[in-house]
C-alpha cells in the first residue's frame, strides 16, 4: 500500500522534487554552512591562519569545477539514483573521518572527497532529477530542489553549534555522519531514474527537446550568464563561508554568529521558493536583473553598515536564493533538457571557480590586512561586475524562438 502511494503517477514527480530538496539539504548543509561552525574550534586548536583553513573550501569548489562536467555527463548517461547514493555514502565516510584530522593536509584530502560528493549529490543532480520528472511547474520544482541549500543552512549550523558546545567538534562530526547514511537508505527505497534513455520515458518527447551542448557553447548569452554567475558565487560563497567569523569579529557570541548563517539561509529559502513560483508566470529576465541589483545593496550594507547587519543579511540572503533558482530556471527554459546535465555542469564549473576564489581571497585579504573591511570591499566590487554583466543579458528574437518550454 505504501509502495503504491509513493509511486502514484499523479504526484510521484513531487516526491522526487521533495527528495531532491532533502538531499541538497544534507549535502550542501554539511559541506558548506555546517562546517563553518567548527572554524573557530579548529583555529584555536591548531593555530592556523584563516586563509589556510579556508583553502579547504576553495579546494571543494575548484575541485567541483574540474569534475562537474563529468558528473553532468554521467547524469545524462546513467541517471541520478546511483550518483545520489554514492554521494551520500561518501559524505558519511568523509564526515566521520574529519573527526580524526590533525593537520591541514588531512583536511585538504577530505575536501577532495567532498568535491566528489558535491558533484554526485549536489545541486546539479538534484536539479536535473526534478526537471526531468516534473512536467508542469518546472520553476517551482527547481526552486524546491535548490531550496535544500537554504534548508541545510537553516537547520545544520544551530545543530552543529549545539553539538560542538556540548561534545566538542570531533564527536559532533561523528554524530553528524549518521545523517547521510539515513538519506542513502531513503534514496535506495524511493528514488527512481527518469532519463531520456530510459524505457519508461521513451515515448516522452519533452525530454528530447532542447539545444545540443555544442550549439549552446556557441551562444553569447550562455557566456554572459556564466560570467555573471561566477561573480555572484564569488560574493555569496565568500559571505556564507566567512559570516560566522565576521560576526565573531563584531563581538557576537557563537550562538548568535551561527544564527547569522541560518538567517542568510532562511531568507534564501524564501527567495528560492518565491522566485520558483513566480518564474512560471512573470518575465524571468527582469526579475533576474532586479534581484542582482538588490543583492548588491545587501552586500553593501553588510560591508559598511554593520549596525543594521541583520536587515542586510535578510536582503542579501533573499536575493541570493532568488538568483540561485533563476540561474537554473533560465538555463532549463532557454536550452531545454536534451543536454541539461552537460549545460548545467558547464555553468556549475564557472560558478565553482568563482565561489572557490571568493572564499580563499577573502581569507587571504583578512590575513594580509588583519580585518574584513578590505575583504568585503573586494566582494562588493566583484558583485558590481556581476550586476553589469547581468544587465547586459538580452534575449534576442532568435533566442526567444529557441525557448523550449512555454511559461504557464
Amino acid at each position: 500500500m505504501i509502495h503504491n502511494m509513493i509511486y502514484k503517477e499523479s504526484y510521484y514527480p513531487w516526491v522526487i522534487a521533495s527528495m531532491s530538496m532533502f538531499i541538497v539539504t544534507i549535502s550542501n548543509g554539511l559541506i558548506n554552512s555546517g562546517l563553518t561552525v567548527f572554524d573557530e574550534s579548529l583555529l584555536n586548536e591548531f593555530g592556523w591562519k584563516i586563509s589556510e583553513l579556508k583553502l579547504r573550501d576553495s579546494i571543494t569548489f575548484l575541485g567541483t569545477s574540474v569534475l562537474v562536467l563529468g558528473a553532468g555527463w554521467l547524469v545524462d548517461r546513467i541517471g541520478f539514483k546511483l550518483l545520489l547514493m554514492f554521494g551520500m555514502l561518501l559524505l558519511s565516510i568523509c564526515y566521520y573521518s574529519y573527526s580524526y584530522v590533525d593537520s591541514l593536509s588531512d583536511i585538504y584530502l577530505l575536501h577532495v572527497g567532498f568535491t566528489l560528493v558535491a558533484c554526485s549529490a549536489g545541486n546539479l543532480t538534484a536539479i536535473v532529477a526534478s526537471a526531468n520528472w516534473v512536467k508542469k511547474r518546472k520553476g517551482l520544482a527547481i526552486g524546491m530542489a535548490i531550496a535544500g541549500t537554504s534548508v541545510g543552512g537553516i537547520l545544520i549550523p544551530p545543530m552543529a553549534n549545539y553539538l560542538n558546545q556540548n561534545y566538542g567538534w570531533r564527536t559532533s562530526m561523528q554524530i553528524e555522519a549518521i545523517i547521510p547514511l539515513v538519506m542513502f537508505v531513503l534514496i535506495f527505497l524511493f528514488v527512481r531514474n527518469k532519463t531520456k534513455n530510459s524505457v519508461e520515458v521513451e515515448n516522452d518527447p519533452e525530454l528530447m527537446k532542447g539545444i545540443s551542448f555544442n550549439k549552446v557553447i556557441k551562444s553569447p548569452i550562455f557566456y554572459l550568464i556564466a560570467c555573471s554567475a561566477a561573480c555572484t558565487y564569488f560574493a555569496i560563497l565568500a559571505l556564507f563561508s566567512h559570516i560566522f567569523l565576521y560576526m565573531r569579529s563584531l563581538n557576537y557570541e557563537p550562538q548568535t554568529s551561527a544564527l547569522a548563517i541560518s538567517t542568510l539561509a532562511l531568507a534564501a529559502l524564501a527567495g528560492k521558493i518565491l522566485s520558483g513560483y513566480l518564474s512560471d508566470s512573470v518575465d524571468t529576465y527582469k526579475l533576474f536583473k532586479a534581484q542582482m541589483a538588490m543583492m548588491l545593496i545587501g552586500l553593501l550594507g553588510i560591508s559598511f553598515l554593520p549596525i543594521a547587519i541583520w536587515l542586510f543579511l535578510l536582503v542579501a540572503g533573499f536575493c541570493w536564493g532568488s538568483l540561485h533558482t533563476l540561474y537554473n530556471y533560465i538555463l532549463i527554459t532557454l536550452f531545454g533538457l536534451k543536454d541539461a546535465g552537460k549545460i548545467n555542469g558547464a555553468i556549475s564549473l564557472v560558478e565553482a571557480i568563482g565561489g572557490g576564489l571568493g572564499i580563499y581571497l577573502v581569507g587571504y585579504i583578512y590575513d594580509t590586512f588583519d580585518g574584513y573591511s578590505d575583504a568585503w570591499l573586494c566582494v562588493v566590487v566583484v558583485m558590481s561586475i556581476g550586476v553589469i554583466l547581468s544587465w547586459s543579458v538580452k534575449v534576442s528574437d532568435r533566442d526567444q524562438a529557441q525557448l523550449v518550454t512555454n511559461k504557464r
